[in-house]
């Protein structure tokens, strides 16, 4: 592992799953506020290298070594110092390793060998190695986000035609996910990127998909911008919040009730069971026990202003 060789004001291949709005970990927003910010000249966020981070770290060689052992690679490369960067996308790639494959593989189960585009895959010449740990179960086929599209994404830069995401779960199964270049994934990237830097270009961000990524989208508040007046779909809208929140509270009223009901039948008990219609339902009143702490001073911080996950409605004449 030797650490991030990608320029930080450029799309890596790594944030090709959020690009494509297939990460869990981050929106397409949060992406594009984060390049914005750069462009602007705030230096990146760096992330403290955390327990899974370090076993990752720990863990690569060995993953890499056992994958090309099970490919029969040969020619095997862990230690590359350069990144890639595509011939006119501005998209670069580190790559974890490569090997030089002398044929073709088909999925062997016993091995842990699997080509998720079903088949045989030709290995001949020179292929990538993606290492992946994870906590996850195994799995058949890789989550999007655990290699298959960063693959993809190095496979562009590179112009391989091959590769393996090599996942390592739970520390005990190692599994080899081997693929060949797919042109309709590729498309779906480099038209993902040049939208991209349209947007970032732009200031054009991307439909909200969350509370959270509303925040992040537009984090910043125009105090000169005059009232917005919203109509039709947009009034709808309002119309369905002011819906839902009354109904949110009719049923929060609707829970104490009930709540404070089964609790003065249940008493000193701390289990009860009940038949509701066809179903066995049992009820718990657990007990949390609070841990002594000393006592803490809370350090001073300076005063911030960011925008809010909620909307407050009122109604007005």
């Amino acid at each position: 592992m030797v650490g991030k060789l990608t320029p930080d004001n450029q799309l890596s291949v790594s944030r090709v799953a959020t690009l494509l709005n297939a990460s869990p970990w981050q929106t397409q927003n949060e992406l594009l506020e984060e390049m914005i910010s750069i462009d602007e000249g705030n230096p990146p966020t760096r992330i403290p290298q955390n327990e899974p981070m370090e076993l990752g770290d720990f863990f690569e060689p060995m993953i890499l070594r056992k994958a090309a052992e099970r490919l029969a690679l040969t020619n095997v490369e862990t230690d590359i110092t350069v990144p890639y960067q595509h011939d006119h996308l501005p998209l670069a790639a580190s790559l974890d390793g490569t090997g030089v494959g002398h044929g073709s593989v088909r999925a062997n189960w016993d091995k842990g060998i699997y080509v998720p585009q079903g088949g045989w895959i030709d290995t001949t010449g020179v292929g990538l190695i993606e290492a992946k740990l994870t906590s996850a179960r195994p799995e058949e086929i890789p989550a999007p986000h655990r290699g298959p599209l960063q693959l993809q994404g190095q496979m562009m830069c590179t112009g391989y035609k091959w590769g393996c995401v090599a996942v390592l779960y739970q520390s005990t199964t190692l599994r080899l996910f081997v693929y060949q270049a797919d042109e309709v994934i590729q498309n779906r990237i480099r038209e993902a990127v040049i939208d991209f830097e349209n947007r970032r270009k732009n200031i054009d961000k991307y439909p909200v998909v969350s509370p959270a990524d509303g925040v992040a989208a537009y984090g910043r508040v125009d105090t000169d911008a005059p009232p917005l007046e919203l109509e039709g779909d947009d009034a709808l809208w309002v119309d369905h919040l002011m819906a839902a929140k009354a109904n949110k509270s009719m049923a929060e009223r609707e829970i104490d009730i009930a709540t404070a009901a089964l609790m003065d039948t249940m008493g000193s008990h701390d289990t009860a069971f009940a038949s509701v219609g066809n179903r066995r339902v049992q009820v718990k009143w657990p007990t949390r026990k609070m841990r002594a702490q000393p006592e803490k001073v809370v350090p001073a911080k300076p005063e911030t202003v960011m925008r809010q996950k909620t909307l407050t409605l009122k109604e007005i004449d």
